[in-house]
């Protein structure tokens, strides 16, 4: 019976957890965007209201400086708390969050501009079930923040074609990561804290594009936190493949019965 290699369990698991890291980042920009687009001061309000409808969880802002007129939105001090079936209460604690933008290119109908984005996260913590890297806290509040489906009472529509992506430009992006927390089995007896380490990681992107999101944030931004994670804290890399290993094994055995 072959075995596929270690290392491969080591990197697949790895990327899964850091996956997280970059959709919770990309998602806290996005936020941004749609605050400066269409809710300017009240975005934190509206934005709490429809997290805690969809998934029992809550933003709140210390300070929120935006100016719509300016193209700047800047946020500090932001938080978000779990959904309610998790036990763990602190999902994200983000020190701040400015963007500077064109406005009236949000207005034109063609490419978004962004001028400058920069997000500075204190603590980042992924809570999940036995598998924390199926099941987890991140999920649930993306998921929450999906739109509602719309009606169906039509389930075959024509074919028609691919609508278009909205086009933008991001001159700069920078995000930073201090700390990162992650926890299994939230609210059982097996609960283990997987890590809790200050990691300092810095991402930073220029020229973004809807054609080139992919190739210049979504892929280098992955590989460099594996990297940052296996040069600050190497042992999570065995810890993730023998909680892989087992659950491999598990299955197999299961599978034989």
């Amino acid at each position: 019976m072959s075995v596929p290699p270690k290392t491969t369990r080591l990197g697949s698991a790895l990327r899964k957890l850091l996956t997280m890291l970059c959709g919770v980042a990309l998602f806290l920009v996005v936020v941004g965007l749609l605050g400066v687009w269409a809710l300017g001061r009240f975005a934190p309000k509206l934005l709490d209201y429809s997290l805690a409808t969809k998934s029992g969880a809550h933003l709140a802002v210390e300070s929120n400086e935006t100016n719509l007129f300016a193209g700047r939105l800047a946020l500090t001090g932001l938080t978000i708390t779990n959904p309610t079936r998790w036990s763990e209460k602190e999902f994200l604690k983000v020190r701040r969050l400015a963007i500077e933008l064109e406005p009236l290119t949000f207005f034109e109908g063609g490419s978004q501009i962004v001028t400058d984005a920069e997000l500075d996260i204190e603590h980042l913590t992924i809570v999940g079930k036995a598998d924390f890297l199926a099941d987890n806290n991140a999920k649930d509040i993306f998921n929450g923040l999906k739109a509602a489906p719309g009606p169906t009472a039509d389930p075959s529509p024509a074919p028609g074609p691919a609508a278009a992506k909205q086009p933008f430009l991001i001159k700069h992006l920078r995000v930073r990561v201090d700390r990162i927390t992650v926890i299994s089995g939230d609210g059982t007896d097996q609960r283990k804290l997987v890590i809790d380490q200050s990691f300092d990681y810095v991402f930073e992107a220029r020229d973004i594009t809807e054609h080139n999101f992919d190739e210049k944030v979504s892929r280098p931004m992955g590989t460099q936190a594996v990297k940052t994670a296996a040069l600050k804290q190497p042992e999570l890399l065995m810890d993730l493949a023998r909680q892989r290993l087992r659950k491999s094994v598990t299955e197999k055995l299961l599978g034989e019965k």
